[in-house]
């Protein structure tokens, strides 16, 4: 009789992507390594461009509206869509990674 829980090792290891019915790769972690990554930097520059305008440290014509709402939320709107298209494009440059993984398997 033969032992059912008897299992090699390549079964027992899970991938780190997940793939779907056709073999093609649906996801790789280096997807959201990337957007982290992306949306910390574009979060922190931002941010700091956000502070210099609402500040008037760097007076841009056109801005006056941002400026006077203060340091605060001029610093946390800057951060904000920092984030949010730091992780857009993190997500796209980790998807391409992800390609290229994927056709050299």
């Amino acid at each position: 009789m033969k032992n059912t829980t008897d299992k090699k090792d390549a079964d027992l290891i899970v991938g780190y992507t997940n793939y779907d019915p056709e073999g093609h790769v649906m996801y790789h972690p280096a997807i959201l390594k990337m957007a982290i990554i992306w949306a910390i930097v574009f979060g922190f520059i931002l941010g700091f461009m956000g502070y210099m305008i609402s500040s008037g440290a760097w007076p841009i014509r056109d801005l006056g509206q941002y400026a006077t709402s203060g340091t605060a939320v001029g610093t946390f709107v800057g951060a904000v869509v920092g984030i949010a298209l730091g992780g857009l494009i993190g997500a796209l440059m980790g998807m391409g990674k992800m390609k290229r993984k994927s056709r050299s398997i």
